[in-house]
């Protein structure tokens, strides 16, 4: 039997042993906290470990949905449920991922639903060993990390991070010098933007190696032919891209792994101009993979991982109509009215406020159908 470890936040004592009280009542569910001060559980949440959070989110201090943001960070696989009076919170609960929101006071039935569903990804999910090799990050954030401690890398200067991101996107290609010193330093003469280059490659290699990252770059004839020898998110993205639906039927497990190291855009907010269209492309390609997958899984009848992966898009990104609706045909398959209904308000809620629209009309018309069912 798979047993699983939470921790309970709420600022009201009352609340908390309420919703304790039903927690230990199943039997694979451990409370290992209770915290009425976030700090406290800040404090003690590396040494326990939790599996899954349970926070409220209007709390004086440090709202819940900072907290979440806060425990995120520290990347220890811990699922976050968010239990709250007001329902006003959706698009911010989509943004941070969470994997439940509940309303007090808090349905029981509802409540075990998302045990089991946390139970289930658990199920899937082999315990990962922390990561101690050189790895580099592209989406959401950009982040080269070292091979001794994880710790991000100190590029000596801006372009000397710029011009990696550069060889990563068109790596494993011959590259004239001329066409990256357009991209680098278009306002620069060619004289001197070929120094800056011949100077940042220098650069680049000697930071690389110090920090045990490991490329091959090689330049003959004015042009440069850059290999990565390192994990690198965008790379296995791209890797399953070119791959296709063919590849994603084949193996939807590590398609879905891939897919959510999709964390934001390609190199977060870092303005480099040149990559603009790489970024537009792969937007739109972990949107149409994802929803690949998502159909996928419902075709083989695996509606709850195609439930959990929908949760993670949705907050990735929150507009699209198409997943809205998978998830809502989920909901209608399995005749769940409450879930239909939640997912339904907490969508129509984004719609309006964030892009001063109403659902379309033929999501309407299925809240019209599924809520009519006796």
């Amino acid at each position: 039997m798979i047993f699983m470890r939470v921790v309970i936040v709420d600022d009201e004592r009352l609340a908390i042993m309420r919703l304790q009280h039903i927690l230990e009542g199943i039997e694979e569910v451990e409370v290992v906290g209770t915290y009425t001060n976030y700090m406290e559980l800040l404090n003690d949440f590396p040494r326990l470990q939790p599996d899954a959070a349970f926070l409220d989110i209007d709390m004086p201090g440090m709202n819940g949905l900072e907290l979440a943001a806060n425990l995120q960070g520290m990347d220890l696989d811990t699922e976050i449920v968010f239990i709250t009076a007001y329902d006003q919170y959706a698009l911010d609960a989509f943004r941070v991922n969470a994997l439940d929101y509940l309303l007090k006071p808090v349905d029981e039935v509802a409540l075990r639903d998302t045990i089991h569903r946390i139970l289930k990804r658990k199920e899937r999910t082999p315990v990962r060993k922390k990561e101690t090799h050189a790895r580099i990050q592209c989406f959401g954030q950009y982040i080269v990390s070292r091979l001794n401690d994880g710790s991000p890398v100190d590029f000596p200067t801006a372009k000397t991070e710029e011009l990696l991101a550069y060889f990563l996107i068109h790596r494993d290609t011959s590259l004239s010098k001329w066409s990256i010193c357009e991209s680098l330093w278009p306002e620069h003469e060619p004289q001197k933007a070929e120094q800056n280059l011949h100077t940042t490659v220098f650069r680049m290699k000697k930071t690389l190696l110090d920090n045990g990252i490991h490329i091959q770059l090689s330049s003959k004839k004015g042009f440069y032919h850059f290999q990565l020898l390192e994990s690198c998110d965008y790379v296995r993205f791209e890797e399953l891209r070119r791959g296709g639906s063919a590849q994603i039927d084949r193996y939807p497990a590590d398609a879905e792994e891939v897919l959510r190291q999709y964390k934001g855009a390609l190199f977060g907010w870092k303005d480099y101009a040149w990559c603009e269209a790489d970024k537009e492309r792969a937007n739109q390609s972990f949107r149409d993979m994802s929803k690949t997958l998502a159909r996928l899984y419902m075709k083989r009848g695996e509606y709850r991982q195609a439930q959990d992966f929908l949760q993670f898009f949705l907050s990735i990104v929150p507009y699209d109509e198409e997943g809205h609706e998978m998830m809502l045909r989920i909901f209608m398959h399995r005749q769940d009215r409450t879930s239909f209904s939640m997912h339904f308000n907490k969508m129509k809620e984004v719609f309006q406020q964030e892009m001063g629209m109403e659902p379309p009309a033929f999501m309407e018309q299925m809240y019209v159908e599924m809520m009519g069912k006796s």
